[in-house]
């Protein structure tokens, strides 16, 4: 009596699973074997079914998102050394075509980058979030929390202490800078306060 798809694919993946170090010894050797054959039949291939390859593609990363972020995580992890070594190497034998590729990806992503790159200064400097220090000049009315001029007329400068590192809010440059220069010393800064209403 004929079997069943269901029963063939069953006892195939009984197969595979008790003779998994077998096949994967055997796969291993036969793309040894045949490199060269099997990178240029998948290249014909991706070439033939472009889009068909990457809707798939997109599909499958898609639906294993965690799986594929864990696996890289763990992968450059493990391949730190190797990963640098080859990136080094392929930069130098391509740089004018990095260069161009890095020029077009720029100017395709600039906001992106630039958004990305104030994320990681707030973040590496500050230990804040773009969102969390727009939250700050919310409840500062987009104003220095000092001399209370506007931040549309001057940039804004996260405040924070030196000692905690905890930020203490948003200032213009001058206010900033003068608390620098005063060192955060209430002392001092008393001091210049009673200095300039002694001799107005």
């Amino acid at each position: 009596m004929p079997q069943s798809k269901e029963q063939i694919a069953t006892k195939k993946k009984e197969y595979r699973e008790k003779n998994k170090e077998q096949i994967a010894s055997w796969n291993k050797k036969y793309y040894e074997k045949n490199k060269e054959q099997i990178a240029a039949y998948r290249k014909e291939y991706n070439e033939k079914n472009k889009e068909q390859v990457a809707s798939w593609n997109k599909e499958y990363r898609e639906k294993n998102k965690e799986q594929l972020t864990a696996y890289n995580k763990e992968y450059r992890e493990k391949n730190k050394e190797q990963i640098a070594a080859y990136m080094k190497e392929y930069n130098e034998k391509n740089k004018e075509q990095v260069a161009s590729w890095n020029k077009k990806y720029y100017e395709k992503n600039k906001e992106q980058i630039t958004s990305w790159n104030k994320e990681y200064r707030l973040k590496s400097k500050y230990g804040i979030t773009l969102k969390e220090k727009n939250v700050l000049l919310q409840k500062q009315n987009n104003k220095c929390k000092i001399c209370l001029v506007e931040f549309s007329n001057v940039t804004p400068n996260v405040d924070h202490c030196h000692i905690t590192n905890k930020v203490r809010g948003i200032l213009c440059g001058s206010c900033n800078r003068g608390l620098g220069i005063f060192k955060d010393n209430t002392k001092l800064l008393t001091k210049a306060i009673n200095y300039l209403e002694e001799n107005k």
